[in-house]
């Protein structure tokens, strides 16, 4: 479990710090990461207090989690 200071200024969450649990997401070794660190991909993770949607990168992600998105036109 990592925890997670959330964005929004006014959550209720104690302290403003949630906790969500990256293990389904990375494989062993994985967890945070900076933006834009070599091999990383962002994440949302919805804050269960105030329901807010906080990006994070991980690294080390399992493959079935990657998604790409493309333009349609």
């Amino acid at each position: 479990m990592i925890r997670i200071k959330c964005i929004n200024p006014k959550c209720t969450a104690p302290d403003g710090v949630f906790s969500w649990d990256e293990r389904a997401h990375v494989e062993g070794g994985g967890g945070l990461a900076e933006p834009g660190e070599a091999g990383a991909v962002s994440f949302v993770a919805e804050c269960p207090y105030c329901g807010t949607e906080n990006k994070i990168w991980l690294k080390l992600v399992k493959e079935n989690d990657v998604v790409t998105r493309g333009w349609y036109r």
